[in-house]
């Protein structure tokens, strides 16, 4: 319905889209540094909370929302969730132990059960799933704020190394809790150095580090 694009300066402004000031949310890059100093992965762990907390913060905002990561470029048309309001997720190829360990320090029950990634660089995420895992997770830790606790359990050896994923934990989370509101359907991807438009591709995701 709306496309948002999140940024850091507000001034940024792209034909029918929608910019949202990244201050608006409860936490900030100063925040993120009170927990393992400043240092250069901040803002990926920034961005991971505001993907999570999107559908609670953006003033009009449907519960049922699709994230785009901005190196993520869609090729050919593509379908996200079902006419039955199923959420459709595209399996990645990710193994990286210190996200498992880092949501089941979030919660005991979020544990690795499944031979996917969920990680794609998208995904479709829902409100009020999310507030249902956050209270599950909030309340295993007397009430803290989630988003202190996704900073907090990051152990850091791995911080600067990728030490959480906002994706791993919400599609563990789906997995688990609400399996019959998921669907796994694999499209045709690939992370690349450069944006080439190739139809064989229903997405290409333009990483920095390969650049």
């Amino acid at each position: 319905r709306n496309i948002y694009l999140i940024c850091s300066n507000p001034l940024i402004q792209i034909e029918k889209t929608i910019s949202i000031d990244e201050k608006i949310f409860p936490f900030t890059l100063n925040d993120v540094a009170k927990y393992h100093g400043k240092k250069s992965r901040n803002g990926w762990y920034l961005q991971q909370l505001i993907k999570l907390y999107a559908g609670m913060i953006i003033p009009g905002i449907l519960d049922s929302y699709l994230v785009i990561d901005c190196d993520t470029h869609f090729i050919n048309p593509t379908t996200f969730i079902t006419k039955d309001n199923i959420y459709l997720y595209n399996p990645g190829t990710e193994y990286h132990i210190p996200y498992f360990n880092h949501m089941n320090k979030l919660h005991p029950s979020l544990k690795k059960s499944h031979s996917l990634s969920g990680i794609s660089h998208h995904m479709m995420f829902d409100t009020k799933i999310i507030k249902e895992m956050f209270e599950l997770i909030e309340s295993y830790h007397n009430n803290k704020k989630f988003w202190e606790l996704f900073l907090e359990k990051v152990d850091p050896k791995d911080y600067e190394l990728s030490g959480a994923s906002e994706y791993e934990i919400f599609f563990t989370y789906m997995w688990l809790y609400h399996r019959d509101r998921m669907q796994i359907r694999h499209l045709k991807w690939k992370n690349s150095g450069k944006l080439e438009i190739d139809h064989n591709y229903d997405f290409i995701s333009v990483h920095w580090y390969m650049r």
